[in-house]
Parts: structure tokens; sequence; C-alpha cells
């Protein structure tokens, strides 16, 4: 494929939970119930849309621009089905404001709380997501009010940024097995956000036929508009300009639902997907949410990436040139693989990234056909629960298959000369 599919992107950034008890202190406890009924207030306003409302809460010596954003954001997610919208304060080390950034402002007290903004969709989140507010508030005759939230100089957090920072939205919601799935596009994204909203029903069958129901079997699926929209909602390093789609999540909490999932595609996915491609690309990204659960950050990406390419293209009757062209070409000149893919391969760029993709995929592939599905999903229950060295991933293949790394790898090898003849 031209466009890659990248692993799940955990959101680590926002601690899981509110602050605690508040210091006892008079006048930390005014001061943070103070900002916690200004937070209350701005929630409140952007939930329902309220213009008047958020021209009241933010700062007289906030930037023009600041106010219309906010004005915007509340705009963009009328139509978005929320089931919750709030913000909360954080514990966390306090960092003063600069004077530099302070003094201007001419203000009683100003302050950069650790903030979090809490939000899930409806019918779709069983718990609510938390992301990152980098905000700076400033105390006027007794009131707080908003002056930005954008970075503050010196302080290290960042507000995260969502669909509706972007631009207006169109969102569809679709019954899938597990309930009501959500579409969130923007109105230039219509004919992607339409095929994925016709795609989404089968594509959770799809899925929950190959690992199971014991998963959400719905799914939020926002498509984004521009690389900086893509970047912003999935982190930078997730964000390549190859990459059709991430799935993302919040930190897995063993024995609590993952919150947080979502699968975000691409600017380029719109104009280079195919009818194909867009259905496999989705059946890969909701594997990984499927599998979230169970997977640990820093696994194999072999595994991780090729059982989900595997799941996506499961049942579609492509050819083994069809969905590895570029491993088939290189067998033909230079022979079969004689190692599994490394991590680094996967984000490298270029032919290499694309070699590693197929290669996971045939290696998946490979598993299924010779050891059984079965053994392939134990495979990835066992290799997806942490990083790995290679007598780890040694001693799984023998508990697993039956046989060690060295023999597996020829095994595959030998199968894959044969499958691209």
């Amino acid at each position: 494929m031209a466009l890659l599919t990248a692993c799940s992107a955990p959101v680590v950034d926002a601690p899981a939970s509110p602050a605690g008890e508040p210091p006892a202190n008079p006048y930390e406890d005014q001061r943070r119930e103070g900002v916690e009924q200004l937070l209350d207030r701005w929630a409140d306003a952007v939930r329902t849309n309220d213009a008047t409302a958020l021209a009241d809460l933010v700062d007289p010596a906030a930037a023009p621009e600041f106010l219309q954003a906010q004005i915007s954001r509340a705009d963009n997610l009328s139509g978005v089905p929320l089931s919750d919208w709030g913000y909360e304060l954080v514990d966390e080390p306090e960092t003063p404001v600069p004077s530099e950034v302070a003094s201007p402002l001419n203000a009683a007290d100003v302050w950069a709380p650790s903030v979090v903004l809490r939000y899930s969709i409806d019918g779709t989140d069983d718990v609510p997501t938390r992301r990152p507010v980098s905000l700076l508030v400033a105390e006027r005759g007794d009131r707080w009010r908003i002056v930005s939230d954008a970075d503050v100089a010196g302080i290290d957090r960042h507000t995260w940024r969502g669909p509706w920072d972007f631009g207006p939205l169109s969102t569809t919601q679709v019954s899938t097995a597990g309930g009501t799935s959500v579409v969130v596009a923007h109105p230039e994204q219509t004919a992607l956000a339409g095929a994925l909203a016709r795609e989404l029903p089968g594509a959770v069958d799809a899925v929950s036929g190959f690992w199971g129901d014991e998963w959400r079997r719905a799914a939020v699926v926002f498509v984004t508009g521009s690389p900086e929209e893509f970047a912003a909602v999935v982190g930078e390093n997730a964000a390549g300009a190859n990459v059709a789609a991430v799935s993302m999540s919040d930190t897995v909490d063993p024995g609590r639902p993952v919150a947080g999932q979502r699968v975000v595609f691409g600017p380029a996915a719109s104009d280079r997907l195919t009818e194909f491609t867009t259905r496999s690309v989705l059946r890969h990204e909701l594997t990984h949410v499927a599998a979230r659960s169970t997977t640990v950050d820093g696994s194999p990406m072999w595994m991780l990436e090729g059982f989900a390419d595997y799941s996506g293209y499961r049942d579609t009757g492509a050819s083994f040139g069809q969905l590895a062209p570029t491993l088939s070409r290189l067998v033909a000149v230079g022979g079969p693989p004689t190692v599994l893919p490394e991590d680094g391969d996967f984000t490298a760029g270029g032919t290499r990234s694309t070699l590693a993709y197929e290669s996971a995929w045939s290696v998946a592939a490979f598993v299924a056909e010779r050891f059984g599905e079965d053994a392939l999903r134990s495979l990835y229950e066992r290799m997806a629960d942490g990083p790995k060295s290679a007598a780890d991933v040694d001693r799984v293949f023998s508990e697993v298959l039956g046989t060690g790394t060295d023999d597996v790898v020829d095994q595959w090898g030998s199968w894959v000369a044969t499958q691209s003849r």
C-alpha cells in the first residue's frame, strides 16, 4: 500500500484523574474554588454553544483571536453527540508564571493551573477521555477569567486540539454491533466520511469474527483535513505524511475500560484510499482498538502491525502479490527474508517502511496458514504483552508454535518464496 497505517498512539500527557483534596491553605482554597467555578462555566458555555457566556469568561487582556477561537470551537462542537464535556484541575507541582507574561496583564493574580479537558462521545465512550490543556487565567476584582490556552513560556504543558478546533464538522452516527459508532469529519471530507460510515458495521463484525466479541464493538472515527490537524490530534510522532490512519487511546489501566479510543484518518486518505484500502485500513485500525486492552506499549511492531494487517486483509480474496508487491519483488531479486522486521523499520519511511509492513503481514499470514488462526491469536497475546528481547521472542515462539525463532523464520522465508512466485 502506498499509504501506511500506524499502531495505537497512547496519549500519556494528561493525568488520569482529577485533583485530590485541596491544600489546607485559605488563600489556595479560595484560588482553587474560584478557578474551578471558572472551569465549570467555561465547559457549560462551550457545550451549550453560548457565545455571550464565553465572551464574559474571557479576560479583557486576551487576544481577540482567542475569544473567536472559543466561539468557533463551541459552534463546531454543537453537532457532536457529547455525553460529557468538562475541565478539571489536576494535582501537579505549580510552575510560577514568568513575570514577562504576568506583568503586562496588570491583574491581581495570574495563574497557569494544571488542567485537563474531560470529554466523552455519547453511545460509544464507556468512560471519558482526558486531554491536557495549557491554561492561563487572571484574577481581577475577585473574579477569574481566561487569558489563553496557548503554550505559556517556561511551562511544559500543551493544549490538545481536537477536530472542533480546525473548522466546521459533519457528524454521522451509525449502528454497529456494540451500539452507536460515530464518524466526525469536516464538510470537505464528506465522501470519505460516508464511505467509512457505510463500512463500519461490516468492519466491526469482521474484526469480531477474528478477534472475538470481547471489545466495545463500536468506534469513534475522526477524519482530519490537514497535516496540522492530524498532528494535533494524534501527536507529531504518529502523523507521518504517508500514514493513512492511526488508532489512539489513553494509557491502558488494567481492569478498566480503555478510554479515548479513536481511529483517526490522515488528510491524505481522502484522495489516496480506494474502496479496498478504505475497508482494509478501517479493519486494521479497529483490530488495534479491539486488542488495545491486552496490548502493552513497546511490544514488537512486527507482531502488532502484522496482526492488524492480517485482520484487515482477512477474507478479502486478495493475492499475496497484491498485498505484498514490494516484498515479492525483493524476493525475486534477492531471495526470501531471513530476519523479522525491526521496530525502526516501520517508521523509517519509504521502501523500508513499506517492506516492514508487508513482511509483518506475511509473518502473520504464514502463522495463520501453517499453525491456524487460534495459534496466531495466542502468539499475539504473548508477544504483545510488553517489550521483547531476542530470547523472549524465541521462548514465545517455542511455547506457542512449538519451535524457536530460527526455525520459524526459515519456514516463513520458504513460505514467502513460494507465495511470491
